[in-house]
């Protein structure tokens, strides 16, 4: 697993960084762990803490890692 642009093709909890994590002049990264499943009509969206409504994850540029392993 590696830091990606790419968006994510299936469910899962996600490491997003909004910013870029590869930027070079970045100095803060805003990480969050953000869920992504399939809504009605089998388009991923996300679900991200604090917002309400779920967002299609097309609209999300930014980084990805994951999708996470469930804690052992």
């Amino acid at each position: 697993m590696a830091w990606t642009s790419a968006k994510p093709i299936v469910a899962g909890k996600y490491w997003y960084d909004p910013n870029g994590h590869h930027q070079a002049d970045r100095q803060v990264h805003e990480l969050r762990i953000v869920a992504i499943r399939p809504d009605a009509n089998g388009n991923l969206v996300a679900l991200l803490h604090g917002v309400t409504d779920t967002i299609p994850i097309e609209t999300l540029n930014g980084d990805w890692f994951g999708p996470l392993a469930p804690p052992v």
